[in-house]
């Protein structure tokens, strides 16, 4: 990718941070019957999505860079949410690093032992690991603000007219 077209992919992951880290100070005010809520067709409670994001971030971090980020925690431990939150900022932070650094050409391995990978090639570009980082947490997000939402509670504004509305030095022409 051109500068240009690096810096384009890599707002991409700005708004990604911007969305998440809005999303875990909402949760922070939650109580734990709240975090412990589910809605049907969602992927569970929503302290059980949100480690869901963080950690598939993590792990999507790892893939493209070749490092792991290891939180100062043990997810085994049951982490809270204000333990999760700096992690869950570095982690976004270095996806967007990763982006601005990104050139069309590249690439990382791909392995999975799932069945509907067969034959899948070996290597993707790199950028579409960045796609499903995207997907991933719009898909996910949206489950904790239905179940935040269903239960009465104030979800945050996640659009992405709210994050250009508060964030014109990055989305002003």
């Amino acid at each position: 990718m051109t500068n240009t077209s690096s810096q384009m992919v890599a707002d991409f992951l700005h708004y990604n941070r911007w969305a998440n880290l809005r999303l875990i100070d909402a949760c922070l005010e939650l109580t734990p019957e709240q975090l412990a809520s589910s809605a049907p067709g969602t992927y569970g409670s929503i302290y059980v999505t949100l480690r869901h994001i963080v950690r598939a971030e993590a792990a999507y971090y790892r893939r493209l860079s070749g490092i792991t980020l290891e939180p100062p925690f043990s997810w085994e431990a049951d982490p809270s949410v204000s333990e999760i939150r700096p992690y869950l900022e570095q982690v976004s932070s270095a996806l967007v690093e990763v982006a601005e650094q990104m050139q069309n050409s590249d690439s990382i391995p791909f392995t999975s032992k799932e069945p509907e990978w067969e034959g899948y090639p070996d290597h993707i570009k790199a950028v579409a690991m960045l796609i499903q980082v995207l997907n991933h947490g719009v898909e996910h997000r949206t489950n904790i603000t239905t179940i935040m939402a269903a239960g009465g509670i104030q979800e945050p504004d996640l659009a992405g007219w709210e994050y250009m509305r508060l964030n014109p030095d990055r989305m002003g022409a």
